[in-house]
C-alpha cells in the first residue's frame, strides 16, 4: 500500500466523470489494495451528496455508490488505515510552511499529502495541479491523472 489517491480520484472510480477510465486504468493496474483514511471517507461521501444538491446523480445513484465503496472495503480493495492525526496535522502545519506561499495548496489538500508521508507512502495521485506541487515537495513521487492515457 505505496500509493495514496487522493479523494478527487476515488470519487472517479465510482461516479463516471472526465478521468474515471484514467484512474481505473491506474487502480487496475495495481496488485494491493488501496488505503483508505476516515479524511478520505467523509470527502467522499460528502462530495456525493452534493451531486445530489446539484442535480448531477440522483438519490438511487448515491444508494448504489455508497454500496459499491462498502463492497470494495469488504473486498479488501480499500483497506482502513488508522491515521496519527496530531502527527498527520503537525506534518501538515511544517508543508505549509514549504509550499502555500509558493503553490497556494489548500489545507485540506495538504492534510492529505502529510498521511500519505505519515504513511510512508511512496506515490500520491491526484489531478489538483497545487497538490501535486506540495506532494513533491514532500518527496513523494506523483501521477497526475491527467497525464495518463
Amino acid at each position: 500500500m505505496n500509493t495514496y489517491l487522493d479523494t478527487g480520484v476515488l470519487l472517479p472510480l465510482y461516479i463516471e466523470e472526465s478521468f474515471s477510465d484514467r484512474i481505473t486504468k491506474i487502480v487496475e493496474a495495481r496488485s494491493d489494495p488501496l488505503p483508505l483514511n476516515l479524511f478520505q471517507e467523509v470527502e467522499f461521501e460528502n462530495a456525493t451528496r452534493l451531486k445530489v444538491f446539484r442535480r448531477e446523480i440522483t438519490p438511487r445513484h448515491v444508494t448504489q455508490i455508497f454500496k459499491a465503496w462498502n463492497d470494495d472495503i469488504g473486498a479488501g480493495r480499500l483497506i482502513r488505515r488508522p491515521v496519527n492525526w496530531v502527527q498527520a496535522l503537525d506534518e501538515a502545519r511544517l508543508l505549509g510552511t514549504m509550499v502555500s506561499v509558493k503553490t497556494g495548496c489548500r489545507t485540506l489538500d495538504l492534510v492529505h499529502v502529510a498521511i500519505a508521508v505519515k504513511w510512508g507512502c511512496e506515490w500520491f495521485v491526484t489531478a489538483d495541479e497545487r497538490q501535486l506541487k506540495a506532494a513533491q515537495a514532500a518527496g513523494l513521487k506523483v501521477l497526475d491523472v491527467r497525464e495518463v492515457d
